[in-house]
């Protein structure tokens, strides 16, 4: 068959796409043309809309899949395990109850949850207090909740159909008000739920969302995705149409790389899965609009990437802002049950174990931080939250604690018992992954795994390795992250001398780094090689070039200084407190090691000989508590040192 675009259809596309930076438009407009022939009759554009050949331009001009031949190894690697564990959704459940219990006590009359803390209602805890409750009823387990969770929901719904959400935060509060409404509305009298449809069909999205388009407002980020995917099942229900949804879907489609991953402003890691999980929700919940095609590729190849990033003991990436709260591990859960589904539809049976292990892992992550009281620890560590240790401004014990109990109750919604969990990739290993968009470098070689951030934003990280972490070992003995710059610059690493100072590549941060090369030499399960070259045209110093040798037991890392340097300082930042527990860190000579309960991690200079490693006896301030850092001189331009965790 042959057909040929008309000059008005041509021009819809074209400025389509133009909205679209990422795409190029007149191109993929030729190339569609001269493909047209390929098209099955009832697919033809007359018949399906110009909004169809939009996604299927975007699907043909996207880039290349940067990881598809990482991913290619290692399917015939989980297909060969033999590794089928069971893993049952009633775990989450676990988890909610003991979050919604302990929040419980703080509902007022009203419905709405109060911080134990700031003493007032903070943000999106009730509506996420709602669903989390209503999980736990029609499961079966807490039927005693469904008038504590109507009484949540009633008074979410009102504040949304009242643009007066609490601390103007709407934008998080329709997705989970509306999965606690799709489960609730058959177990309460008529007259409630009339009234709760009354309030639903009143709300009015430009009132009751802050991140939206207007005219004074040209963009939108991850709160905005949030709101997408709550106006989506607000249309699946029938209280709203789906403009507001393909309006700002294009909006965001721009964010995303080629990897699928998303960037939020600064690129932190944790606001990358976050509006993805909503987005991949939308999707298992039945989306079929004009962005569909482009977010179902966009969004495989991020779980893909997500699976390769995740660490061993189950957490997402540290790096940026909202680093390691657990809400982080929580929404992995999510997307990787649904990917879990996805797969298992497929006939991909090997990859939907691999996801749900993932979810397994993930979840584990989150269960070590439960308190004595039943509720988590929101950051990973174990200082009372009245110290709101390592929390952001925006960080409160009842919000985030409710946001990972709503993202765990969305989990055990898509989760599939029936699909045992395998292996993943984080436990294979054999593969380095570069997000340069997010300037980290992650490695794994069987189950042992580095993350190093290339070029620290300075207000939550330093530049260099990051994060050391072995299935088994206390992930904090790791080390699992290092201080901010803006505290003190720490990570493993160097440090040269500048005049009188020493100057660390940890210190250098976004403004000073130009740019950082990755080169792999070797990749397998056994064994992982590869070479970060940074340039930074100082004074002195030109580059510096740090190869990295992984096994499954140890990290070898061989620093390298191009410039004119005459001796160098090695660092390494030992967890001396958690806010519960003291380490135990013993130095000699050219060796520390790092004990906290029974995980060790032992940091030896190799070469050259004859380093004496030093204590400090500072603690610098980190996400996860206090760091020590361990210090030793090194002469020349060169040092080679290893980091063997062990239980």
């Amino acid at each position: 068959m042959e057909f040929s675009l008309g000059e008005a259809e041509l021009q819809v596309l074209e400025a389509d796409l133009q909205r679209q930076p990422h795409l190029k438009p007149r191109q993929a407009i030729d190339g569609l043309a001269k493909n047209l022939n390929c098209i099955e009759p009832e697919r033809t554009i007359p018949k399906m809309g110009t909004s169809w050949a939009v996604g299927l331009i975007a699907l043909a001009v996207l880039p290349p899949f940067p990881l598809r031949e990482q991913v290619s190894r290692l399917q015939p690697l989980m297909s060969e395990s033999q590794t089928s564990t069971h893993f049952s959704r009633a775990e989450y459940l676990s988890v909610i109850n003991g979050i919604v219990s302990y929040f419980r006590n703080f509902q007022a009359l009203d419905g709405r949850i109060i911080d134990p803390f700031v003493r007032r209602e903070v943000q999106y805890s009730t509506p996420c207090y709602a669903w989390a409750a209503t999980v736990l009823v029609v499961s079966g387990q807490r039927p005693d909740l469904l008038e504590s969770a109507a009484a949540a929901l009633e008074c979410a719904l009102r504040q949304l159909a009242e643009a007066n959400p609490a601390d103007r935060h709407g934008d998080f509060f329709t997705f989970p008000a509306m999965l606690a409404y799709e489960h609730l509305r058959e177990l309460v009298p008529s007259e409630r739920r009339k009234r709760w449809e009354q309030l639903l069909s009143a709300i009015d999205p430009y009132k009751a969302y802050r991140d939206v388009l207007r005219d004074s407002k040209g963009s939108v980020h991850n709160w905005n995705v949030v709101a997408i995917a709550g106006e989506f099942l607000r249309h699946r229900a029938g209280f709203t149409d789906l403009s507001f949804v393909e309006r700002h879907l294009e909006a965001q489609l721009p964010h995303f790389t080629a990897e699928g991953l998303y960037r939020d402003p600064n690129v932190p890691m944790a606001y990358d899965h976050f509006p993805r999980h909503f987005l991949a929700a939308m999707l298992e919940r039945g989306y079929n609009g004009k962005h569909r095609e482009i977010l179902n590729e966009l969004l495989e190849r991020a779980a893909w990437t997500s699976l390769l990033i995740q660490s061993p003991c189950g957490e997402l990436p540290t790096g940026g802002r909202s680093a390691q709260h657990q809400w982080n591990e929580a929404m992995q859960c999510v997307t990787y049950e649904i990917w879990a589904r996805r797969k298992f539809r497929e006939g991909n049976e090997p990859a939907a174990k691999a996801f749900r292990r993932a979810a397994f892992l993930a979840l584990q992550s989150i269960k070590r931080w439960v308190r004595p009281s039943g509720e988590l620890w929101i950051v990973k560590n174990r200082f009372d939250p009245a110290l709101r240790h390592g929390f952001e401004g925006y960080s409160f014990h009842s919000q985030y604690n409710l946001l990972a109990a709503s993202m765990l109750a969305t989990a055990w919604l898509f989760a599939d018992e029936t699909i045992p969990a395998g292996v993943c990739p984080a436990e294979i290993g054999g593969f380095v992954v570069h997000l340069p968009d997010f300037h980290k470098v992650i490695a794994n070689a069987g189950g042992l795994y580095v993350e190093i951030d290339t070029a620290a934003d300075p207000n939550y990280n330093s530049t260099g390795l990051l994060r050391v972490h072995k299935l088994g070992v206390e992930p904090l003995v790791g080390p699992t992250d290092g201080a901010a710059i803006k505290d003190e610059p720490l990570a493993v690493g160097i440090a040269w001398r500048e005049g009188d100072k020493w100057q660390p590549l940890a210190g250098l941060g976004q403004k000073q780094i130009v740019s950082a090369s990755v080169t792999v030499h070797e990749a397998n399960p056994k064994r992982v090689s590869f070479t970060i070259r940074y340039e930074l045209n100082r004074q002195q110093v030109q580059a510096v070039l740090e190869t990295y040798e992984l096994t499954p037991e140890q990290v070898r890392v061989t620093a390298e200084v191009d410039g004119k340097v005459e001796s160098l300082q090695v660092r390494f930042p030992a967890i001396a407190f958690d806010g519960q527990r003291a380490s135990k860190i013993v130095v000699n000579d050219n060796t520390a090691i790092v004990q906290l309960g029974d995980s060790q991690q032992v940091f030896r200079v190799e070469t050259p000989s004859g380093v004496t490693l030093t204590r400090t006896g500072r603690w610098v301030r980190s996400r996860n508590g206090y760091l020590e850092p361990i210090e030793g001189e090194v002469k020349g331009n060169r040092v080679v040192y290893t980091l063997t965790p062990k239980l």
